[in-house]
């Protein structure tokens, strides 16, 4: 029988709150000050002509250098304050969002690979290049065909419209409006996360994502913390993974296509979710993401096969990973 832990849910939603608002309210009150200072002005000025050629409004770059740096939920929250948000299409909102899942937490989640044994720069790389050609292909592909061409809903947008002038006051209202709705959405999310868990979820992913994984030359091994990384997170993942790293038994190869794969293809559920707030489309958000995730990995585990064991060492792996790792 089923039993439905509300006390771990109750403790899940606490930990989560309290660790993502540590990060989004000294983010909102930084954009805040950047924006009066006048340097959002800069960061526009300087991503424009990458804006333009993924078919988006210069000032986005705002929102995607803050879910970079943070998490999508700052992102999202910082969207509200940019009016252009209301005019975007679904394309554009899901070239936004796609473009948010292959890159946020950047930072953070790069250091997290680099623990695991795979250099920084390819994470670096790998993330930033996947989500601008993604973006730009995208943006031809819908500017050719006028897919998704429909006006975006953004629900968050509503709550923005508190804003009615520019006083601090209006600003701030706007913004505790908006985190009420994001920490509604953190309720949800981690009540779902935890009924997916006791449906036991993780076995249909492994069903599911098991092929895709072998056909990717990744081994039985190491797909098992493949699928843990898609499924609840990089962090988790690499948690596994860093355990059977240090013992040498995951060849070298499978442990950099699964942090390659799971950097680009990690937290389905709730990262989705949460970036679904934006109006985009859901089938661009994880069909298409997935195939490019699978795509990418399958395109650097074949090139990385024929790189030599010294170069493996210099330049795409670190000392994380054991000598004895074949």
């Amino acid at each position: 029988m089923i039993q439905y832990n509300f006390q771990k849910v109750r403790r899940d939603i606490v930990t989560v709150s309290v660790g993502l608002f540590r990060i989004m309210i000294p983010t909102l009150i930084a954009v805040k000050i950047a924006q009066e200072l006048g340097f959002d002005d800069v960061l526009v000025l300087l991503f424009e002509p990458l804006m333009s050629a993924m078919s988006l409004p210069a000032s986005m770059a705002v929102i995607l250098v803050t879910t970079l740096l943070t998490n999508p939920y700052a992102g999202i929250i910082v969207a509200t304050t940019i009016p252009e948000i209301a005019d975007l299409s679904v394309g554009q909102m899901s070239i936004l969002g796609l473009f948010m899942l292959f890159t946020h937490g950047l930072p953070l989640e790069a250091m997290v690979s680099r623990r695991v044994g795979v250099q920084l720069w390819v994470v670096l790389l790998l993330r930033i290049l996947t989500a601008f050609l993604s973006a730009i292909c995208l943006a031809q592909l819908f500017a050719l065909t006028g897919w998704y061409s429909a006006p975006a809903s953004f629900d968050l947008l509503s709550i923005a419209a508190l804003q009615t002038n520019d006083s601090l006051g209006a600003w701030l209202l706007s913004q505790i409006a908006a985190i009420a709705v994001i920490q509604f959405v953190i309720i949800v999310l981690v009540a779902l996360l935890e009924l997916l868990h006791l449906l036991d979820v993780e076995r249909f992913m492994t069903w599911l994502l098991s092929p895709v994984l072998r056909m990717m030359g990744i081994g039985d091994r190491a797909s098992t913390i493949a699928i843990v990384g898609v499924t609840l997170g990089l962090s988790f993942g690499s948690g596994l993974l860093m355990k059977d790293v240090g013992t040498g038994t995951i060849k070298k190869r499978d442990v950099f296509g699964v942090v390659c794969f799971v950097n680009l293809m990690h937290s389905v559920v709730e990262d989705t979710a949460v970036v679904m707030i934006l109006g985009p489309s859901l089938f661009i958000l994880l069909v298409v993401r997935l195939v490019i995730s699978v795509i990418i990995t399958m395109a650097i585990m074949a090139l990385a096969a024929h790189v030599p064991d010294a170069l493996w060492r210099r330049y795409l792996t670190n000392d994380n990973i054991p000598a004895s790792a074949g």
